[in-house]
């Protein structure tokens, strides 16, 4: 297994992140290998990295940056051709049988048909 897919695993291991101090001895690299694959993956987005002091030594703890796909919002079904739906952010606390603004979307969406 390549060094960079090592590191990659023990920083993913640990839900909390892992000492950087600590990461090099465990994937049993020298400290500055280390740190280039860190300064790497740092540039890329899959790690962050906040220092903390570990015994008295400044270290860094790295954490696994979890991707997040955005998700694409659908609102079609609150559009009547270029109009929304009147209840969309409405405030007012009405009847929906005798709401005017509602009415009108209504007969606006059966027209469209």
């Amino acid at each position: 297994m390549e060094a960079e897919e090592i590191v990659l695993k023990l920083i993913k291991s640990r839900k909390k992140g892992i000492l950087q101090n600590e990461l090099w001895k465990k994937a049993e690299i020298d400290r500055r290998k280390c740190s280039r694959i860190i300064d790497k993956f740092e540039k890329e987005g899959i790690i962050s990295r906040e220092q903390e002091s570990d015994k008295g030594a400044r270290t860094f703890r790295i954490k696994y940056v979890e991707k997040v796909e955005p998700q694409v919002k659908d609102f079609s079904l609150l559009l009547v051709g270029d109009m929304f739906s009147p209840c969309t952010g409405c405030t007012l606390e009405c009847v929906p049988q005798h709401c005017e603004p509602l009415s009108q979307w209504i007969l606006r969406l059966i027209k469209d048909k």
